[in-house]
């Protein structure tokens, strides 16, 4: 006949060979009678002895991602007595039971906590027995532990069998041993039921508790803990009202802003082990907050290792031997949750600024302008962007803006060729895209081009325009609808618009938005391809329909540029997201890839040709002002250089006799030549390919034959001249030593350097004091 304490052994040995999670246990630490509540000690089931203490774990890594094997719902009897634990116990197991999972329950001890043991075989993500616990804490506030159950790494609960620190063991009250490992291992219940059993919880939960409603869904992700420290509390009262956004976290209602540049660089920031990550953290959570970003927004940023080092301690622990292990996603997620909810109420409670209601006190009026072009743009739809010309369209109408920022004017000149060049089209394409800008009303004329004085048509932002009959024609947006945010542009989900601008100012986020669509591998892949690749990038791993939807074009188009993309090796696939395929950019250059396709370098020749054609035209010019002079004038001016005279000092460049054929007519192709070797058109092409390599803007205006950067010739060391020889390299007297072989060598090399200095200063001195 079995003792009571083999009975004991006998139940625990058999939980653990059979539901364990994992091949270890953590052990209690301390002596026999003297045991402590914690449990550091990892110890092999194999070596497990009965009498010790010992918790399992709850979960297992599967595909990358953690998952509950085991959900057991602590109900301690610390605070409330035995029977009210038990009746606890006996309501959250019938709440399981109503899902169709059968909970078995166990004495924890003999202090009369219980717990309620839920299985399942396939796992139940992290996410959802949170929820379960947070729930449960809400319903039982002074008996249920949730501590096992929020940490999916290194949460564990004593199994039956288990000894208790204080004496006693954890006991099956319900179920055989057989029939407790067959309840929560080979006939447990699906995950689904889990996930049906939160909501119940929730619901329970929301019935509990003041006036009728549920606590906010950020009070579970924090913990439910919802009390502000005094850290934050001693702020003062809230000045700022906290909404919700929708998917119920909290944040500031005040419009979004992108972060400003202290905030940016205070994310790209390396920390050192002697600074507190936590305050680092909490600093930047607030600027965010502050901005009016979501939760969910800044989660993004936190994900993105190269955009927020700061944060690395949210997406990586400190192992024993001091590297960074990465941590789950939900642990991330989890971490950032609590982050989050303290930076808000932080947030709400320092003095108000100009930027909360909207205002940029440091924006120009050229900036403000191109923000509201930005979200009239976004007002007008995908569709319109994403039509056969949508894509030239937008292009040049950001080749426009970049200009205005540029000369801190909404009334710019509009040279086509600078202006396609800006774009990546060719000048007759940008042309066309200018006429149907000015047709729609995105653009008025301020004033017309003179091509004999060299002045291009000048353009402004439209606030009206007149409807053309033209079966092309759509109007432009002039004034916002009030579904879309003016100081937001993209970020109104409510259309299920694209995401809002990266977090940086809005120069910035034009200046890559420009260089973006100036690639060269475009001219292969099209430029309607550069659209969708942009929404890869803006977008935190979209989806295929999250992508057709911002760009408007259909799945078929959608799916023909990503596999384009995909070949040159500019996106990838990532993780699913609800079963479907995301997409996030390798981080290849736009560069390397146009290589691959033989067009890296198109729109650095046509920004090296917009100078050469503004060159000849410029003599052209001249040579029209000239046929236009009478016999009496010309010969009073004189007889002019010829073509190939160079242009000295002082000298206008259509001064000059303009080239003609044997026949008399122009010849514009040694025009061309002749202006080439002129202003140096090799070298400002190599300035412009410099400028593509290294994904900068390519702007003709700005090119210069002397600007390409030449490569750095390698210094060579000076020789020093010495006295002996060295026995490492065998260099002789004056040579330069080349072996490197540690402390031993650069005592050596020092004794030769010393010397060749007292060489060199004995040559220096008079003879007089040389004889002496």
């Amino acid at each position: 006949m079995y003792t009571r304490n083999a009975v004991h052994a006998e139940t625990l040995m058999r939980f653990l060979a059979e539901l364990s999670p994992r091949p270890s246990v953590r052990a209690a630490a301390g002596v026999p009678g003297e045991w402590q509540n914690v449990y550091p000690t990892p110890l092999p089931v194999a070596e497990v002895d009965p009498a010790w203490p010992v918790a399992m774990y709850l979960t297992r890594r599967r595909h990358g991602a953690r998952r509950f094997m085991l959900v057991p719902l602590d109900v301690d009897a610390k605070r409330v007595s035995a029977a009210q634990a038990a009746a606890n116990a006996e309501m959250l197991a019938a709440a399981a039971a109503a899902e169709g999972i059968e909970p078995v329950l166990a004495l924890s001890g003999s202090n009369g906590g219980r717990h309620v043991w839920l299985g399942c075989a396939e796992g139940v993500p992290v996410a959802i027995v949170r929820r379960i616990a947070y729930a449960a804490r809400i319903l039982c506030p002074s008996s249920v532990d949730v501590a096992p159950l929020t940490n999916a790494k290194t949460g564990a609960v004593r199994p039956p069998g288990a000894a208790h620190r204080l004496g006693g063991y954890s006991e099956l009250t319900s179920h055989t041993v057989e029939q407790a490992v067959t309840a929560l291992g080979t006939g447990s219940a699906r995950a689904e039921a889990f996930e049906r059993l939160a909501a119940r919880l929730e619901a329970m939960a929301a019935a509990v508790s003041p006036a009728g409603t549920s606590r906010p869904a950020a009070a579970l992700a924090v913990g439910g803990d919802t009390e502000v420290p005094p850290s934050i509390r001693q702020r003062g009262p809230i000045v700022r009202p906290v909404e919700q956004d929708a998917t119920g976290c909290p944040k500031l209602a005040v419009p979004w802003r992108p972060l400003g540049e202290r905030a940016v660089t205070g994310l790209r920031r390396i920390l050192t082990t002697r600074q507190n990550f936590s305050d680092w953290a909490h600093s930047s959570a607030r600027s965010m907050a502050l901005a009016g970003w979501t939760q969910a927004e800044a989660l993004a940023v936190v994900r993105d290792a190269e955009s927020s080092p700061a944060l690395e301690w949210l997406r990586s622990e400190r192992q024993e031997d001091g590297t960074r292990a990465p941590r789950d996603e939900d642990e991330t997620a989890r971490l950032w949750a609590r982050v989050w909810w303290l930076a808000v109420q932080d947030a709400a409670r320092m003095p108000r600024r100009p930027e909360d209601d909207g205002h940029q006190q440091d924006r120009t009026d050229a900036e403000a302008a191109v923000a509201d072009l930005f979200a009239r743009m976004q007002a007008a739809g995908p569709a319109r962007w994403g039509r056969e010309s949508g894509p030239a369209d937008a292009a040049v109408l950001m080749a426009v803006a970049w200009l205005m920022i540029s000369a801190s004017t909404t009334d710019v000149s509009a040279n086509v060729r600078r202006v396609g060049t800006l774009a990546g089209y060719t000048y007759q394409t940008a042309s066309l895209a200018l006429w149907r800008l000015i047709r729609d009303g995105w653009l008025t004329v301020t004033a017309e081009a003179d091509r004999r004085a060299g002045r291009a048509r000048r353009v402004t932002l439209a606030t009206e325009h007149e409807c053309p009959e033209h079966r092309g024609h759509r109007c432009a947006i002039h004034t916002l609808p009030q579904t879309v945010s003016p100081v937001h542009p993209g970020s109104d989900r409510r259309r299920n618009a694209a995401a809002p601008p990266p977090p940086a100012e809005l120069p910035t986020y034009l200046r890559s938005l420009i260089a973006h669509q100036q690639a060269g591998v475009w001219h292969t892949l099209g430029h309607h391809a550069a659209r969708t690749l942009w929404q890869v990038q803006e977008q935190d791993r979209p989806t295929l329909a999250q992508i057709t939807a911002a760009t408007g074009y259909g799945r078929r188009a959608t799916m023909r540029h990503l596999g384009q993309a995909q070949a040159l090796r500019l996106i990838t696939t990532a993780r699913p997201r609800r079963g479907a395929t995301t997409y996030v950019p390798t981080g290849r250059p736009l560069y390397e890839a146009g290589q691959e396709t033989g067009t890296a370098a198109r729109t650095a020749h046509l920004a090296a040709q917009a100078r050469i054609d503004q060159a000849a035209h410029d003599w052209w010019a001249g040579e029209e002002e000239w046929s236009r002079l009478t016999r009496t004038e010309k010969r009073r001016r004189g007889l002019r250089p010829g073509p190939d005279q160079q242009v000295i000092p002082g000298m206008a460049a259509g001064a000059r006799a303009y080239p003609r054929t044997s026949t008399g007519s122009p010849d514009h192709a040694r025009a061309l030549d002749i202006e080439a070797e002129r202003i140096g058109a090799a070298g400002m092409l190599a300035h412009a390919q410099q400028l593509a390599q290294r994904g900068q803007i390519i702007d003709p205006a700005h090119l210069s034959p002397t600007g390409a950067q030449q490569p750095k010739q390698r210094r060579r060391r000076a020789v020093l001249p010495a006295r002996q020889h060295c026995r490492h390299c065998q260099a002789a007297p004056g040579e330069r030593c080349v072996t490197w072989r540690g402390q031993v060598t650069a005592e050596w090399h020092a004794v030769r350097r010393t010397a060749a200095e007292q060489a060199a200063g004995e040559a220096t001195r008079p003879t007089d004091q040389r004889s002496a």
